[in-house]
């Protein structure tokens, strides 16, 4: 069963619209001359997100004294850096939320990976001199190919890693192709920056990734805590290298290390434990 960039392309337009206007946030805030009106006029397209950032913003989480009433007020009083943050938490409920039957996976596990994973990926980057927003969104958004493949309707159940401890070379002999590229492809088509598209694409050997080793290793070391701190999803408990020749690749000075484990164990802590409301 082979799946070509088209029926991925298909496939990932199925799922939550606000995935699209995630990635056309990233473009619009690595413009120098991006304004808050164009942030509000993006986020508006999208009734349920729009819905989702005004509650977030009036939430504890943010601790504004005051209640926003409107999307304009929401993000002009949280800023660029928070309403990124907070529209990439919202993109990854709707996205991460059901069970993937196909891996096995419980509802809330790919959630918590996520949150996880993003919030490592915004500490590393942050002290390696990189670009922290997209990081964190690459960590977020790393599992979305595993969420197409489970909705596929001829998938193939995962048989478990005890019968195939290569996760990886079970989908490409499935598919075509991994989950990771799948991610890969479906976020260089909703216009995620070349280097979110390259970490994801070749985090699994970091040391075959050229000019963007870096942020393959930071994502490579991100999943490997995840899956430390019980996050781990099938087919991943082991494989994970975080050892010095890794952290070494992924640019983050030793001395900042611990530092950068304690800033994203706090935010997971925050973040995982929100409470979502369609009301």
């Amino acid at each position: 069963m082979r799946l070509g960039r088209d029926t991925i392309i298909t496939l990932g337009s199925a799922l939550p619209p606000a995935l699209g206007i995630f990635g056309r946030l990233q473009s619009r805030l690595r413009d120098p001359d991006s304004e808050l009106a164009d942030i509000v006029e993006l986020v508006r397209v999208d009734p349920a997100l729009t819905f989702q950032v005004i509650r977030l913003s009036n939430s504890v989480l943010y601790g504004l004294r005051n209640h926003c009433n409107s999307l304009d007020e929401a993000v002009a009083r949280v800023g660029f850096a928070e309403i990124q943050q907070m529209i990439g938490l919202v993109v990854a409920k709707q996205s991460f939320q059901g069970e993937l039957t196909l891996y096995q996976t419980p509802a809330g596990r790919l959630w918590e990976n996520a949150v996880a994973t993003g919030a490592l990926m915004s500490a590393f980057a942050s002290r390696a001199g990189g670009d922290a927003a997209a990081a964190y969104a690459t960590g977020l958004l790393r599992s979305i190919g595993r969420v197409v493949l489970n909705n596929h309707t001829g998938a193939v159940a995962y048989p478990g890693e005890a019968e195939r401890p290569d996760l990886h070379a079970w989908e490409r002999e499935t598919y075509g192709m991994t989950a990771v590229e799948v991610s890969a492809l479906l976020l260089e088509h909703w216009r995620f920056s070349p280097d979110t598209v390259a970490a994801m694409r070749l985090h699994l050997a970091p040391e075959f990734a050229g000019e963007h080793a870096a942020g393959a290793a930071q994502l490579h070391l991100a999943c490997a805590v995840a899956a430390e701190w019980g996050c781990h999803l099938s087919g991943e408990a082991v494989g994970w290298r975080n050892d010095p020749a890794m952290h070494a690749l992924s640019g983050v000075p030793d001395e900042s290390w611990t530092g950068a484990l304690e800033e994203a164990r706090a935010q997971f802590a925050k973040f995982s434990v929100i409470e979502w409301s369609d009301e």
